[in-house]
């Protein structure tokens, strides 16, 4: 989406009753939040993986590599 037309939204916005801005902020909200689920899910099987790694083994070296370099 254009500046242009990222503008030209941003007038009409303004130019809706109080009402209207808000029910407008409610629906982009309700929509973000479904990316925000996606990014906890996300998050969740990262957090997921690297416990496994931890419990492996596999993270135990990297973890002592970074105390000695600080």
């Amino acid at each position: 989406m254009s500046n242009a037309t990222v503008a030209e939204l941003a007038g009409q916005i303004q130019q809706l009753s109080p009402e209207d801005r808000h029910e407008l902020l409610r629906l982009l909200m309700v929509d973000s939040d479904d990316g925000d689920q996606d990014a906890d899910e996300a998050w969740r099987n990262e957090i997921v993986r690297r416990v496994k790694a931890i419990r492996n083994g596999e993270a135990a070296i990297r973890a002592l590599q970074e105390d000695w370099r600080e």
